[in-house]
């Protein structure tokens, strides 16, 4: 199993000790119990001074005030990833949302080969690009009175997978059945040198290369506003789901 080390670091200083605590016993317990037995990846979280040096080894997922291109995951100039999350009203669960993406797709280049999600193109495989918790994005749950993502188990894109295919259980099916309004998945079709996006719908991102870093890429064709999670819940509220963490953790049985 993989094994990292994160520091949650407060750049606005708004976020106070117990808070802090609060977020990083969530989300380590989240890891360790929900996330390691579907995905086998886990990591260390610790709280980290603003001012503090972030060691070599760690990657840094920092609350920040504003990014220019919203919430997400990405890489520095040395190929180490690293997490930006702006703190508003949903802070916790996007905090979450982006630590699991990051562990599960560290470098960006995770691909999954499964059913076209285009029923124009369904006879087609694409590749998809693996983020675990853009598909099941509307539902949440909590740990120790913390918020924390839904997210999909590697099921998802096995077209004949039987039984849960995200962690809560609330998505219908695994590819390429439709997704919840408020909820989306990015793909690269090889054939056509494209990328493309389903949120309510198939929109065409634009031309790729296919050799450059792959989320980085889909990013720059992307809408920013897609990770802001407290827009999209204003845009489909009827869609949310706040559930209570299920007495036994996703699949340990369905591997990376």
């Amino acid at each position: 199993m993989d094994s990292w080390k994160v520091a949650l670091i407060d750049q606005t200083g708004t976020v106070s000790p117990e808070q802090m605590q609060g977020f990083v016993t969530a989300l380590q317990q989240q890891v360790d119990m929900d996330l390691a037995p579907a995905w086998n990846v886990r990591a260390d979280i610790s709280p980290l001074g603003a001012a503090d040096a972030v060691p070599a080894d760690t990657w840094p997922l920092r609350i920040v005030g504003s990014v220019p291109r919203g919430d997400g995951v990405h890489s520095n100039a040395q190929g180490q990833p690293y997490a930006q999350v702006v703190n508003d009203d949903l802070l916790s669960s996007t905090l979450s949302h982006e630590l699991l993406e990051m562990l599960v797709n560290p470098t960006g280049n995770r691909m999954r080969q499964a059913a076209n999600i285009d029923t124009e193109s369904a006879e087609k495989l694409v590749s998809y690009l693996v983020e675990v918790c853009d598909p099941c994005e509307m539902s949440s749950y909590t740990i120790a009175g913390v918020a924390v993502s839904d997210f999909i188990l590697p099921s998802f894109y096995d077209e004949n997978a039987a039984g849960k295919v995200d962690f809560l259980g609330t998505l219908t099916g695994p590819l390429p059945q439709a997704l919840t309004a408020g909820c989306y998945i990015s793909w690269w079709d090889p054939v056509e040198q494209f990328w493309f996006e389903y949120r309510d719908g198939v929109v065409t991102l634009g031309a790729g290369t296919d050799d450059l870093n792959r989320r980085a890429e889909r990013d720059a064709l992307a809408p920013p506003w897609r990770h802001d999670l407290t827009a999209i819940y204003r845009n489909w509220p009827g869609e949310i789901k706040r559930l209570p963490r299920p007495s036994q953790p996703g699949s340990p049985s369905t591997g990376p």
